[in-house]
């Protein structure tokens, strides 16, 4: 690498080193970025200081923004978790990859289901392992563990292109601190549905039973094995912290259930040992550190215990800016600022129906989970490239997770998969100033494997335009839906509703559906609706009940004898 060259100077004939001859023949081998990738939970559009926010300190996540480059329009491809990031590793909407949700359930629930992203993905990280890079994940990952047999890994980040994982299969919720419940509030309406069936079948049998049309044997094997579900359910939604709590290192489990207190500086001490390590083996590095935060339930350390005016939320959120403090700090540590791309976003804007426990998405409408808002899907984005980027430019213009994917793979110089198509798109042009409007002339906003709006952006002028065919079915008078929206109950709009998002942030002003500009900008966005929808191909979707559903046998346990004692505490990491 050029900040090692003194290790390789070898003397030839001539008096010209070797290491110089070449360098000058071949000057970009030492020339590869690295990459630093920060994403950031359910954090919502206006939670920072550079998007205007004056109530919360966020100076580091803040510094990312003045020192490169800010994106106003940045865009997720789903509203929850393991859709969007399935769609910002491999650049693909969901509903290509088979990450986008046929019924109820948006999110890989259960960490020992099998379902998760395909290893006939492509992510990022193989596209920089190709480049000779070493690959780093630190946290959340949400997108599977094993496929078709215990131990297959099959979904695993280590087959997904990254060479060390340390963080969470799953993901965190508000059932591991022990107060509010996600899963566990659920248990009344399955034990009401299980209790319905059983009764009815039950007083159907006994009739029939008095009848003299079947024995009593038949009643009495009714109701052992309707006795299995009944403790199915009841197991994993009165054990559900102990069932998916829980912290791999690798493909080791470490961590029973997960000290959400003090996650935020295990998770930084790990990805400060990955930049120290690739360091020291002189290798170019991406490093994605994947943040718990902001995501319930919300806890931290205790120096960050009401440090802010907002309660957990405003402390949860110092914390996260001060833990990305940390990495960016390493990164001067070593030399390494100039040639480093540093990227920071979130997964989805924040979830309003949580209250002061959820994020704040400024003026945008809609949240977490409402599909096709913008306040659910618009997020902050920032990058700084110091020795390629100007700092302090902010742009405006349409921009997606999924264009990272292509950054990456231009950074580190690996061409783009040819066998499919990438839905990211070149966005360096735009980031250095070279062109003003966006790569992209329509985005498509899907709830589920719906699709519910689109975004145009024509080639001149500096309007966007938003066409909404649906809405989330909000309860009546309020802004939110009862937890979360589901997509399977969106209110289809008989007139779709035309919106200018380049003045009309809020969503709230809609085009008259009479004028000529609805007419002509409506007609263009249908058009490329019915070819996206085209062009996408069919393919096997990894949110099928049978999938999701949680597999007791492949159940993690740190000490090997499920279900008893199933507790341990990282060594490296005993306090």
């Amino acid at each position: 690498m050029i900040r090692n060259r003194s290790r390789f100077i070898y003397s030839i004939s001539g008096g010209m080193d070797l290491y110089l001859l070449l360098f000058l023949l071949f000057p970009c081998v030492s020339s590869k970025p690295n990459v630093i990738i920060f994403i950031a939970d359910d954090l919502g559009y206006g939670d920072l200081g550079c998007y205007g926010n004056t109530s919360v300190r966020t100076p580091n996540i803040d510094s990312i923004a003045r020192e490169g480059v800010k994106m106003t329009q940045h865009l997720t491809a789903a509203s929850t978790c393991t859709p969007s990031r399935s769609a910002f590793l491999t650049g693909r909407y969901p509903v290509r990859t088979g990450m986008a949700a046929t019924g109820l359930m948006r999110v890989n629930t259960w960490p020992y289901s099998s379902c998760g992203l395909p290893s006939s993905e492509v992510t990022f990280a193989e596209q920089t392992k190709k480049a000779g890079y070493m690959n780093g994940f630190i946290g959340k990952w949400h997108l599977g563990l094993h496929k078709d047999t215990l131990g297959d890994f099959e979904h695993h980040p280590l087959n997904q292109g990254f060479d060390y994982f340390y963080g969470l299969i799953g993901t965190n919720l508000d059932d591991f601190g022990h107060e509010t419940k996600v899963i566990t509030s659920q248990r009344p309406y399955w034990y009401g549905e299980l209790f319905s069936i059983w009764a009815v079948t039950a007083v159907s049998l006994w009739c029939l039973y008095r009848a003299n049309y079947i024995r009593v044997f038949s009643f009495v094997v009714f109701v052992f094995i309707w006795s299995v579900p009944v403790t199915f359910v009841y197991i994993l939604f009165e054990n559900y912290t102990l069932l998916s709590s829980f912290i791999h290192r690798n493909y080791d489990l470490v961590e029973q259930p997960i000290r959400l207190a003090g996650l935020s500086q295990r998770l930084v001490n790990e990805g400060l040992e990955f930049i120290q390590n690739a360091t020291a083996a002189e290798k170019p590095f991406l490093l994605v550190m994947s943040w718990v935060h902001m995501h319930v339930f919300l806890r931290t350390a205790k120096e960050f215990e009401g440090r802010s005016k907002f309660g957990r939320y405003g402390d949860a959120l110092e914390e996260l800016d001060w833990s990305v403090g940390k990495i960016l700090k390493a990164v001067r540590k070593y030399g390494l600022e100039d040639n480093t791309l540093v990227y920071f976003t979130s997964d989805n804007g924040g979830h309003l129906e949580i209250g002061t426990d959820g994020g704040y998405n400024g003026i945008l409408k809609g949240g977490k989970t409402h599909g096709s808002p913008d306040g659910g899907i618009r997020v902050p984005g920032m990058i700084k490239w110091p020795s390629v980027l100007n700092e302090g430019k902010v742009i405006d213009e349409p921009t997606s997770l999924m264009d990272i994917y292509n950054l990456i793979s231009t950074a580190v110089g690996v061409e783009l998969p040819s066998d499919r198509q990438i839905d990211g798109r070149d966005i360096l042009p735009l980031l250095k100033g070279d062109v003003s409007v966006s790569p992209h002339e329509f985005m498509f906003h899907y709830c589920g494997n719906r699709l519910k709006a689109a975004r145009y952006r024509p080639r001149d002028g500096s309007k966007t335009w938003k066409l909404v065919t649906h809405e989330p079915d909000l309860i009546p008078g309020s802004k939110v839906c009862t937890f979360v929206c589901s997509c399977n109950f969106d209110v289809a709009l008989t007139t779709p509703k035309l919106y200018d998002m380049t003045s009309d942030l809020g969503e709230s002003n809609p085009i008259d559906a009479n004028s000529n500009t609805y007419k002509e900008i409506s007609s263009i966005i249908l058009q490329a609706i019915d070819n996206h929808k085209n062009s996408v191909e069919p393919v096997e979707t990894q949110f099928t009940w049978k999938k999701l559903a949680p597999k007791l046998t492949w159940q993690p346990c740190c000490n090997g004898r499920f279900p008893f004692k199933c507790l341990c505490t990282d060594p490296k990491y005993p306090e």
